[in-house]
């Protein structure tokens, strides 16, 4: 008939250990509960007195005493057992959490006693500090340095139902970070801490990345139209091409200059400053002779310089500004006279 009980209890949600004692009459007392009793929720509490052939109602005095001196009752109850109940009973007791170490790695015990008339029956149980759960979110997984974070918090109890209430569940938020800071002038990896006040032993915790923003990286290549420019040239085209480094085009802005190299000394043709546009990657820059002429009116002075071009190239979305130089020879004579 015990193990029918005890399969009966199990079936109701509960993992519990029964304890019982075999009186001189041949009644059996019969103590269940939890396995695990949770501080600041109510748990029930099991007695039976089986095979009791007596009219008399039979008083069980419940109680959880510290362990393991035993010197203070931490929750008490009483319950009466008679014909009408089938000498059944439930008992609710709970414990408080202020009787107890905060030391989250420490495990805790009490004593769980059912007092009959004649027989004390008595069993040590682990004491359990989730009283309930947190569930924490942000609006963003990763934040920038001094952005606001937005979280919110969900607490659910045994004995309530889902809640963004959370004055009244009593809780405690902190904000803690992981990394070492040495690696970084900013903490990388951050966590926000909440715990149920009057259970501080377990904590619930949700973790967030803080970095910096980082441009793209994109690389340009000039490459000219000829290795040189010759005296008696009308232009000189060079090819501007941005990729980034995933392989992408760029689209945004070229920003151009050419000059000359004399002396060691660098001096720019004014009217040669133009803004190409860099679509798909691709932009063309051009150096006319008039250009030139507008600040050296005799060509000719330039043979044995070099002349430049500097570019910088702004991204369509302004995410990256970066600036090349290229630099090549002026010749006296275009190459098929040479031939």
């Amino acid at each position: 008939m015990e193990s029918s009980r005890t399969m009966s209890w199990t079936q109701l949600g509960f993992n519990s250990f029964d304890f019982s004692f075999m009186s001189a009459c041949f009644s059996r007392e019969v103590l269940s509960a939890p396995n695990l009793l949770r501080v600041e929720t109510t748990e029930i509490v099991f007695v039976e007195v089986q095979d009791y052939v007596q009219e008399n109602a039979i008083p069980v005095q419940i109680k959880a005493m510290n362990y393991p001196t035993k010197t203070k009752a931490l929750a008490s109850t009483s319950v009466t057992l008679n014909r009408e109940n089938n000498f059944q009973g439930f008992g609710k007791i709970q414990i408080e959490a202020t009787d107890f170490s905060k030391d989250p790695n420490r495990k805790q015990y009490v004593y769980l006693q059912a007092q009959f008339p004649n027989k004390l029956l008595e069993k040590i149980v682990l004491v359990s500090f989730q009283s309930g759960y947190i569930f924490i979110q942000t609006d963003k997984s990763i934040y920038l340095p001094n952005s606001k974070i937005m979280y919110r918090i969900f607490a659910v109890s045994p004995v309530t139902a889902l809640s963004t209430s959370v004055p009244h569940l009593d809780m405690d938020v902190q904000t803690k970070y992981l990394q070492n800071i040495f690696q970084s002038i900013f903490p990388k990896i951050w966590k926000i801490v909440a715990k149920f006040r009057k259970t501080p032993q377990v904590s619930f915790t949700f973790e967030f990345e803080v970095k910096e923003y980082v441009l793209p990286s994109f690389e340009v290549t000039l490459t000219p139209g000829s290795p040189f420019f010759y005296v008696d040239s009308e232009d000189l085209t060079v090819n501007i091409k941005a990729i980034y480094n995933f392989g992408e085009a760029v689209d945004g802005t070229a920003y151009v200059l050419f000059g000359v190299v004399q002396d060691g000394r660098k001096k720019s043709f004014p009217d040669s400053l133009q803004k190409i546009k860099i679509l798909e990657g691709d932009g063309v820059a051009r150096l006319t002779r008039e250009q030139i002429t507008q600040t050296f009116s005799n060509i000719a002075e330039l043979v044995g310089s070099s002349i430049f071009v500097a570019v910088s190239v702004l991204t369509k979305n302004d995410e990256g500004l970066k600036s090349f130089f290229f630099k090549w020879g002026v010749s006296e004579w275009k190459r098929d006279r040479h031939l």
